[in-house]
Order: structure tokens, then sequence, then C-alpha cells
């Protein structure tokens, strides 16, 4: 594959806003720790963080019908579920305060402080085959850097989605996570934060239930010169979900992510006249997204937090 000169910059220049944007997060995270970077006291403690997803009470999967979902009365069968998460942070149980973890690198996540991970819960089979593989994704390997051994957590917070410097970037040119086909619109629309697609059976006997119902939230008011420029200014709906959840015991809780509760207020048996079936994000879609956006913590209309995504339903902790 021939690259231009002007695409070498662009990536380059990404790279160098990432490299400084994570410099700041390590600044910031050793402030936190109350400690020097590169100390000698300092000691590295392995964390995994595990997700779990879930359809109400039923673990979700592939190939498995699921009634009444959402406000219609359509069954259901998952499609595709997928979503980027960045930015993880752990909090400290005996002061209460908060530390970016340091993301492994592999083939699900990008590396480092303040890095991104996809997580991935279709298997390829049923509804899923349309657009999935057979490998998936439940669990992050970190390490958190303290001068205390064995530290013990009782929170985690991260962002349901990529942040602006690496969401604009050429997908087929990235490596992974950012590499995986069906999760980016374009240089200027940048990733798909989240997608979980429903396969939609029709009971109504009239043949007027969309086949497909798809939640793909990302981004939206991102100004490029064209769809393959990407923006040199923030999108004026950044539409990026902030969780933070308490309680949170690294060695034993799961995070559960219900599926279900991200449709509970939308009618998967209809959709706006002339758009492409469920919510894409756009402006435009009112009456498909509003309800997807309050299940996350978000205002439809302005992308941002509503009281920090405190009353997001999505989320929880499962022991």
């Amino acid at each position: 594959m021939t690259v231009d000169r002007a695409t070498h910059t662009k990536i380059n220049r990404l790279e160098s806003f990432r490299l400084l944007a994570l410099a700041e997060l390590i600044g910031i995270s050793c402030l936190l720790s109350i400690l020097g970077c590169g100390g000698s006291n300092n000691a590295e403690t392995a964390v995994q963080l595990k997700f779990r997803p879930m359809v109400g009470e039923q673990e979700a999967a592939c190939g498995t019908a699921y009634s009444q979902m959402g406000t219609g009365s359509s069954a259901v069968e998952l499609a595709d579920a997928r979503l980027f998460i960045s930015s993880i942070a752990l909090r400290h149980k005996s002061d209460s305060t908060w530390h970016m973890v340091n993301l492994d690198a592999s083939i699900w996540q990008s590396g480092g402080i303040g890095g991104v991970v996809l997580l991935d819960f279709e298997d390829g089979t049923g509804a899923c085959a349309d657009s999935g593989t057979n490998e998936t994704n439940r669990v992050i390997t970190a390490t958190v850097t303290l001068t205390e051994v064995d530290p013990v957590f009782d929170g985690i917070r991260f962002n349901v989605g990529i942040p602006f410097v690496e969401n604009h970037v050429d997908a087929a040119l990235t490596p992974a996570p950012f590499n995986v086909p069906g999760m980016y619109w374009t240089w200027q629309g940048g990733f798909k934060f989240v997608r979980v697609d429903w396969q939609v059976a029709d009971l109504s006997g009239n043949n007027t239930t969309p086949s497909r119902w798809n939640v793909h939230v990302g981004s939206t008011g991102c100004e490029s010169a064209a769809p393959t420029t990407a923006p040199s200014t923030a999108c004026t709906r950044s539409n990026m979900a902030r969780v933070e959840l308490t309680d949170f015991d690294t060695t034993i809780d799961e995070v559960n992510i219900d599926l279900a509760q991200l449709i509970v207020g939308a009618n998967l048996d209809g959709n706006t006249p002339d758009s492409p079936p469920g919510c894409m994000s756009n402006p435009g879609e009112p009456n498909d997204c509003t309800a997807v956006f309050d299940s996350l913590g978000l205002d439809f209309m302005t992308g941002a937090c509503i009281d920090d995504c405190s009353n997001q339903t999505i989320f929880s902790l499962v022991p």
C-alpha cells in the first residue's frame, strides 16, 4: 500500500498529540499518587478487569431470541455487540484517590496510560455472523503503579468512546484495536464508540417492522473539508459517556453491561422515515436516539453528560 506524504504527516501529527496527551496523563497520575515517576520504591500491581454482557437477567449471546425488548412487542436477536472504552482509572480504597491504569498492549488494547480497549461480546454465530468474528474480549489486563504493594481498589471509572485525537485516524493504517472492520465511519466521523445491533422479527403480520434496529453511538458535528479529512477542532457533539462505579473489588467483581437497558425506551417496531434503521447518533433522529442516549446518561441534543452521566443505567457491578 502506498501512503502519500500528506497522510504520513497527518499520522505523525496525531501520534505526537497522543504522546503529549499520555505524558500529561502520566503526570496527573503521579500527582494523584503523591509520588514521583520513576522512583525506586514504586511497585507495579497487575489487575484484570472483567466485563459481562447481559440482556436483562440473561447473559447476552448471539443466536438467542429475546422478547419484549424496548417499547415494542417484537422478538429480537443480537446481531453485534462491541464497544470502545478509554481512560480507565481505579480508586484506591485507603485514600479515595484515582489512579490511571497502564494497559497492556494487545490486539484488543492500544496499551499505555489513557489507552483504548475494544470489548467484543459477539462470537460470529447466529445473526452476528453478518458482521462478527469468532474472537471475543471481555477482560482488560493492565498494571497500576503505586508505592504500596498489593493495594486495594474500590472503584472504577472509564469513558465509553475514543479520545478526539485518536478518533479521527485512518483505521486501515492504524494498529489494533482501531483496525477492526465495522467499527469505523470515516476520518471525519471517526469510530463507532458503541455498536449493538439487533435483528428484529416482525410479529405484526403486516411487514412494517424493520428487519434490523441498530445502535451506533459516536461523535457527530465533526467538521472538515471532506469525509476523508480529519477535523482539526473537536466535534460539536462528543457523545462520549463517562462511567463511575464504586464498591468495586477488582479481585472478584465484574462490570455488568445490560444491552437491554440500552434500548429500554426505544421503539424497535418503528424507525424515523428515510433514515438507517435504529439510532445512528444523527441529530435528525431524536425519536430513535433520545432513549438510547438517556440510558448512557447523555443529553442527545448536546452530546454531553447530564450530571457527569451519573444516571446511566447500562453499567453496574456483578459480584
